[in-house]
Parts: structure tokens; sequence; C-alpha cells
């Protein structure tokens, strides 16, 4: 597994984890492209397999294949086979979510946790990143977008800041907790190409990797990391125009936010980079609306309480007003007031921080950002809003790497290397392997 606050001097092998305890999956059929040439091992043992298709089942704290219970089992494949993982999750917790097939190259870890499987991959750095770059975005996406989001990519890994999942025995998921990977299963000869010219290649700043953050859309100006995350502030992650010129703009005052949400300002994620209608050939299978550097969402009152009820386990039978209370220089909220009402009608109110708990608390589907004009619709003669409508910009939260700006920059003509600066200012590219 890598280490923290190491910057390695070769290649190094890491662990995804493509199946989770959370995923609450019992059962994973596996069709092996090349059983002859698989090494399987069981309680680290070596055994044999007959047919390429096998079903592993959770029993308890074991394992079992055929009619064995095992601890572990692994499966070590040779250079250009792969295995085929049927029904993985993705977008897990989010919206879009939904199961997929992935082929995996590699070796494929296989063990219990409480009862719930636990499938993890392990291959070498460069071979995921390549990967990746067609499961965060469509192998359509230009050229110097992908050797961009590679070096991001793997900035962001190397920098090894999170560390979510190393309880678990994995550098990182499989999913847009980190990053998303869908092994081989978009792979192209161009994002092959991309993880070679970059080879090695890292954002840095003060003699530390960049911990390269990235979202789908800013909305037109980026996020700081520190309105974002618990930690230090990060020089290179600033509110800043994703545009050649800065925008004279002030998203903390609430008129000026809610004329933002309603103008189309020359950004490069907006439709003045990149058409609207082309956006699902670019975004791949996650897009879903093909709006989001502006869009409008709509909840009832009563979506609204079940959602928040749920979320937030609080007795509450009506929404009476939400307020923004503070917002960042992108316009996301991190103060949101909800005024109430209980199950004895009493007046109540509490405030919810952060992006993230907005976007999670104020929607079913998760709001695609938190910098939102809120309307609220009464019918007549009531006390209660009936309806609440959400004016929004962007997609994510807005920090490091604009996806869709990256993709608009690209097919404007600038490199890869102008793209990510343009994006982490004055950090520099440095190949460390």
């Amino acid at each position: 597994m890598l280490k923290p606050n190491t910057i390695p001097d070769k290649e190094p092998k890491i662990r995804v984890g493509i199946i989770l305890p959370e995923d609450k999956q019992r059962s994973v059929v596996l069709d092996l492209s090349n059983s002859a040439d698989c090494v399987v091992k069981a309680n680290d043992e070596n055994i044999e397999i007959t047919g390429d298709e096998i079903q592993i089942e959770v029993k308890g704290d074991n394992i079992s294949l055929g009619k064995n219970k095992y601890k572990n089992i692994s499966i070590e494949q040779k250079e250009g086979d792969y295995i085929t993982v049927k029904e993985v999750i993705a977008g897990r917790g989010f919206h879009w979510a939904k199961y997929i097939e992935v082929k995996l190259t590699g070796v494929l870890e296989i063990k219990s946790l409480d009862g719930e499987l636990i499938l993890i991959n392990q291959l070498p750095l460069e071979d995921y990143l390549a990967c990746v770059a067609t499961s965060e975005m469509s192998s359509e996406c230009p050229d110097s977008y992908i050797e961009a989001q590679t070096i991001v990519a793997r900035s962001w890994m190397l920098a090894n800041v999170e560390q979510k999942h190393v309880h678990l025995g994995f550098d990182v998921c499989n999913d847009d907790c980190c990053q998303r990977f869908q092994g081989i299963n978009n792979l192209t000869d161009f994002a092959q190409r991309a993880a070679k010219n970059t080879r090695g290649q890292v954002l840095m700043f003060d003699d530390m990797i960049v911990d390269a953050r990235y979202s789908k859309s800013c909305g037109g100006i980026m996020e700081k990391f520190e309105n974002l995350w618990e930690n230090d502030p990060k020089p290179y992650m600033q509110n800043k125009s994703d545009a050649p010129v800065e925008f004279n703009v002030d998203l903390t005052k609430e008129q000026e936010l809610k004329q933002w949400v309603r103008e189309m300002p020359e950004s490069f994620c907006s439709p003045h980079y990149i058409k609207e209608e082309d956006l699902h050939k670019y975004l791949g299978n996650v897009d879903e609306e093909g709006h989001y550097f502006r869009w409008t969402v709509e909840t009832t009152q009563k979506e609204l309480v079940k959602n928040i009820k749920e979320k937030l386990d609080i007795d509450i039978v009506a929404v009476q007003n939400l307020i923004p209370v503070k917002r960042a220089g992108s316009g996301r909220l991190l103060e949101l007031k909800i005024e109430y009402l209980d199950s004895d009608s009493t007046p109540k109110s509490m405030i919810i921080y952060k992006d993230y708990e907005v976007r999670r608390v104020l929607h079913k589907m998760f709001l695609y950002s938190s910098a939102i004009d809120i309307e609220q619709r009464y019918d007549e003669d009531e006390e209660v809003p009936s309806k609440f409508i959400f004016k929004g910009a962007g997609w994510g939260h807005g920090a490091g790497l604009c996806q869709i700006g990256g993709i608009g920059m690209s097919l404007a003509g600038y490199s890869s290397e102008e793209i990510v600066k343009h994006y982490y200012p004055g950090s520099e590219l440095e190949r460390i392997y």
C-alpha cells in the first residue's frame, strides 16, 4: 500500500477496493478470460479450478468456492488477461448509482469482513491511471484533457492525504468517493498513451505532491480547499474564475449569487466553450441531464421533510424556511439555517454546515451543487411553503480541476500543462520516476 507523505522514486503497486462492505454484497460471479493461466490461491495455498466462470459466496467469516470454505482467495493473472466481475456498483450513494460489469487486470483478492464481501484489485499505478481517465470521463474527450486528467489523478493518488479506506486494507475505492475506476472497460489506445506520455509526472508545490482534488463543474468560479475540508488552506486551490479573465463578482453576497445562477458567463465550463448537447459524449455513462453549468431542481414540502428526517434523524413535520447564512467565494453554502416545526408544532431551527451536507440534506437525489438560490412557493392559505425551487451552478465541490472546464479548455486549444496550471495555480509539473 501507499505510504503517506512519501514521494516514490519508482512506480508503486496500489490496491483498489472494488466491492466494499457497505455494498452489502454477499456473492460475486467472476468470468476469467484465461483460467488456464491464472494462479488461484485459497488460504495462501494453490488450488485448481475448473471452468472460466466461478461464483464466490460469503458464509459468515468465510467465503465459499464450490463446496469448500476459505478465509481468503486470490487470483493472479498473466499480462494481457482480465477477469470480468459481474454487478459492481458505480456511483455509490449518488443519484446516478447503477450496477455494471468491470474487467480487471492484475491480482484479485476476495475475503469476508463481518459477513460482507470485499473484493480488492492490486495493480501497477500506471495501469490504474490509464483506466481512471476514461472511467471518470468518456473516451471521446480530447487528447490534452485526457493527459491533464491523468496527471491530476496521479497527483491526488500519490499525495495520499485522505486515506479513507486504509483500515480496510486498500488505498482507494473504485468510485466517486475516491476516483472512478471501471477497469479496462473503456480503456483506449490514447488513454494508454496519455499514461505513458505523462508517466511519473505530478504537480508539486513547496516540495510536496499537490493534493489534486477535482469535480465535474465548478459553475464558473473555483472553490477554496479549506471551505470544503477540515484541513489547512492550500495555496493552489483558491477562488479563481474558470475563464481567461477574472469575473468581477462577489458570490458571498446573496444578491450577486441570485443574479449569477441566472446568467451564462463565459466560463470554460459553460456552453460558450462546450455545448450542453455534446456533454453526454464527454461524460459517458454518468451523464443523465446534460445541464450542469446552470440548472433548476424542485422538491415538494413532503419530499423535503422526508429527506431531512431520514438524513438527520430529527422530529420534523414541516419546513418553514430555508435561510442561507454564509456562502463561500464560489457561491456554495457553508451554512444553511433550516426553520421547521416538530410534531408538537413547536418552532425550531438548526444550522447545516458545509457544501456536501447541504447537498445531501436538501434533496433525495443529492443536489449537484450547493451554489444555489432558494425560491419558496406557497399554495393559497398555506402557512408553510408547498414547494422549494433550487436554481444552481455547477456539479460537485468545485475545487481544483473542473472536469467540464478542462474539456472546454482542451477544445479551445490549451495544452495539458496549461490546463493543470490553470486549475492548480502556483504548482509545477515534475517527473518523479
